[in-house]
């Protein structure tokens, strides 16, 4: 009959697969949070932030690296084990006794799955959770920023001059606003000014308003509105974008909610909704990293991997994955391409890469 990897060779795999990935993983973490700690340096020293503070902002930064890192952590961890099993040997020797390449690499493709699945859970419970922490612990605590807007009921409200104003969102790559509305209050409280603006743009100096509406009210009820409106919105971009959540600080829910309460009020979603595909594509590309590490090395002879060989693969192919998820992510937002498509096509493309890899090395 032909034989089998047994449970014990499947954990001797898979140990041999996670030393490597722990220990890239956390290397990876490290050098992370060094150069965002040097890239947040200056603001750390304006203002006096280098203590307990900084060390709880760095802590609370890490679920996120660690999703981030995971793919690459992966992909470094199969490309170094099978380094160290060429070194030794082991792989020849398991295909010297009849064990396929496929049986070889299954263990290994049910622990990139594992880890896709983590990387996911820990994306929808402790990131978002954290990365709001962060910021508000950088942007009011050490910044000493006034928080005065909240988001709530997926609109932000803020206090403004005699009275309160609400936006519909706040697109900070453009720096601009959609959905303002402005209530404006007399000395009794009561609604004296319904002002509202399909959009608002960012010049550097102020906001330009865009198809202002005004309506007065006169304390006897009586509604009029007057041919030319405008309202003053005295807030600065930095206001806003301490209320404009990132990606990573939604969860799943959270933003299909934001989503749909956008198109409902007639706005486009625009990044966001690549976003939300990118929830689901991201973990998964640590089971793509895994097949493709795989792949390259399981050959029918296997080729003798070095340390240093098996690292220049694993920062080319790391590499090449970000640079294409960079243009899909850019074409997706920009509307050249579906959402979905831009979001998926890093994935599918490696996945083709490492398929094929693997079938044109197949045993005859």
């Amino acid at each position: 009959m032909r034989p089998r990897l047994s449970p014990t060779v499947d954990r001797f795999l898979g140990n041999r697969f996670m030393e490597p990935f722990a220990a890239s993983l956390g290397a990876f973490s490290v050098v992370y949070l060094l150069a965002d700690f040097f890239d947040h340096l200056d603001d750390l020293i304006d203002y006096h932030g280098l203590g307990w503070l900084a060390l709880q902002y760095f802590a609370l930064q890490l679920p996120f690296i660690v999703t981030q890192l995971m793919p690459v952590a992966c992909l470094a961890g199969v490309l170094l084990s099978f380094a160290l099993l060429s070194r030794n040997g082991e792989v020849l020797a398991f295909q010297g006794l009849g064990i396929s390449r496929f049986e070889i690499a299954l263990p290994l493709l049910a622990l990139g799955l594992i880890i896709s699945l983590a990387d996911f859970g820990l994306s929808e419970t402790v990131v978002p959770v954290a990365s709001r922490r962060a910021k508000y612990l950088f942007t009011v605590r050490l910044k000493q920023r006034k928080l005065n807007a909240v988001f709530a009921d997926q609109r932000i409200w803020l206090r403004a001059r005699h009275g309160f104003m609400s936006v519909d969102n706040y697109d900070a790559a453009h720096q601009r606003l959609r959905g303002i509305t402005y209530f404006q209050l007399d000395h009794g409280f009561q609604l004296q000014t319904l002002n509202k603006a399909k959009s608002a743009q960012w010049n550097g100096k102020r906001w330009q308003l865009n198809d202002v509406h005004e309506v007065l009210i006169d304390p006897k009820g009586e509604v009029s509105t007057p041919s030319e409106a405008s309202f003053p919105v005295d807030f600065r971009p930095a206001d806003f974008g301490l209320l404009r959540l990132d990606p990573e600080e939604f969860t799943l829910g959270e933003l299909n909610r934001y989503i749909h309460s956008l198109r409902r009020k007639g706005l486009e979603p625009g990044g966001y909704v690549v976003d939300r595909d990118l929830k689901y594509a991201m973990p998964l590309a640590c089971l793509v990293m895994v097949a493709v590490g795989v792949a390259l090395n399981l050959d029918p002879l296997p080729r003798r991997s070095t340390l240093g060989r098996s690292f220049a693969w694993g920062l080319s192919i790391a590499f090449g994955y970000w640079l294409v998820l960079g243009f899909t992510s850019s074409f997706g937002r920009s509307g050249l391409i579906a959402p979905w498509l831009a979001a998926w096509l890093p994935n599918l493309i490696f996945l083709v890469i490492a398929a094929s890899l693997f079938l044109l090395g197949e045993e005859h």
